[in-house]
């Protein structure tokens, strides 16, 4: 092989060399272009999953992840929200009217607010009807969970800055259970934090 080449170079020659140097240098641009952030934002206490027990249902929280490439303004983070009975009899209606991203401010600065404003669940992933009702629209807040049924719903936030290094994932959400009259409504803070890891795509 080491003789075939020499033999186009010399062949080739100024033309091949400058060839040669150019596709190198595109090579190694397009080798830094393909380089991502991935961005993650476990929770200060659980890591990557916070279960909730509200009553007789079973609320997981998963974290925030995402990528952002080398110039991107803003990250889109995804994180998922689990839902569970804990007894097959028991009855349980929530809807989750919000879900933010308030950040941990430094003194003296406002805190800036981020709103989640899209929700799917895994039967939306797969084009499929939702297992869940969205009372005002579909696949933004609130959303209803009522069926008794396992699942699992996706959320987005899409203009995620990459200074944002410490925040609450606050959910605000009201549930109704059989064996009470009267709906009860809840508020649940998770403190999260940023991590980011380089890799070449």
């Amino acid at each position: 092989m080491k003789k075939i080449w020499i033999s186009v170079v010399m062949v080739a020659g100024t033309l091949g060399a400058t060839g040669v140097i150019y596709f190198s240098s595109g090579a190694k641009a397009s080798a830094m272009s393909a380089v991502v952030e991935d961005i993650q934002y476990p929770f200060e206490k659980g890591g990557g999953l916070v279960n909730v027990a509200i009553k007789d249902v079973l609320m997981g929280v998963g974290m925030l992840t995402g990528e952002r490439k080398k110039g991107d303004v803003q990250t889109a983070l995804t994180g998922s929200i689990n839902f569970e009975l804990i007894s097959k009899k028991a009855q349980a209606r929530l809807q989750i009217d919000r879900i933010r991203l308030i950040e941990h401010a430094a003194k003296g600065r406002g805190a800036r607010i981020f709103e989640s404003g899209q929700v799917r669940d895994m039967d939306m992933e797969k084009g499929l009807e939702p297992d869940i009702r969205f009372p005002k629209e579909k696949g933004k807040l609130p959303f209803v969970w009522e069926n008794g049924k396992s699942d699992c719903i996706y959320f987005v936030f899409n203009d995620i800055p990459p200074d944002l290094m410490q925040a609450d994932l606050v959910i605000t959400y009201n549930g109704k259970f059989s064996d009470k009259r009267h709906i009860a409504y809840y508020e649940d803070r998770l403190s999260v934090k940023r991590k980011s890891y380089l890799r070449n795509r």
